[in-house]
């Protein structure tokens, strides 16, 4: 009797590791640094510090480009129409990061690799769509931009919760359309008015977002 209910023990010890989610690896200043270490990845925005936007895979090749063809469409954004999307898409392990031009930040499950499946998005409930060209992994956060106020909003990759949202600008027209570049303990990002005038800030600290230098 006790050697059954070792037994089921077990097996239901087995069946919730399986069942319980995995969680994906804090993504540190080191994996920033080495790209090259997991070249399936692509981390940040330009992948590389040096913004080369240079992946060392060799399976798709000059040779064979011609025979691509669409695996899968993941819809995103709304229905109202003239919205786009200008985002860099972020990949870590089979997972796909992306902003729309509402600035609503897209968790997708692409591993299947013949289909993609939305595991959670956060919308921001900007104001109007401006351009947005993505967001940054830094630790376990999702970092994306939002203008219309313009702010900075860190989600729990995991979750897809907000963990902190920290406040630019109360100026209606200045816009962030630039992705946030993470350097160590820092996000670095860029704003500008409708008259071009640019200016940057450096925000964010790991728990407690704020501002730095204007």
């Amino acid at each position: 009797m006790t050697r059954h209910n070792c037994s089921i023990r077990n097996a239901l010890l087995a069946a919730s590791l399986l069942t319980s989610p995995a969680f994906a690896a804090d993504v540190t200043p080191e994996r920033l640094l080495s790209p090259d270490k997991e070249p399936q990845n692509w981390l940040m925005n330009h992948r590389t510090y040096d913004g080369q936007r240079f992946s060392p895979l060799a399976r798709i090749n000059r040779d064979n480009v011609k025979g691509l063809k669409l695996a899968f469409a993941v819809p995103l954004a709304g229905t109202q129409g003239k919205e786009f999307i200008e985002a860099t898409p972020l990949a870590e392990d089979g997972f796909l990061y992306i902003t729309d031009s509402w600035g609503v930040l897209y968790k997708i499950d692409a591993t299947a690799g013949d289909a993609g499946r939305i595991i959670w998005r956060m919308d921001p409930k900007q104001s109007r769509q401006a351009a947005n060209r993505g967001a940054a992994l830094w630790g376990n956060l999702v970092i994306s931009p939002s203008s219309g106020p313009a702010r900075i909003i860190a989600t729990d990759k995991n979750s897809g919760q907000v963990v902190w949202d920290s406040n630019v600008s109360d100026a209606e027209k200045i816009t962030i359309t630039g992705a946030p570049l993470p350097i160590r303990d820092k996000i670095v990002i860029g704003a500008s008015t409708a008259s071009s005038t640019p200016w940057s800030a450096t925000m964010a600290q790991w728990s407690a977002p704020s501002r730095t230098w204007k």
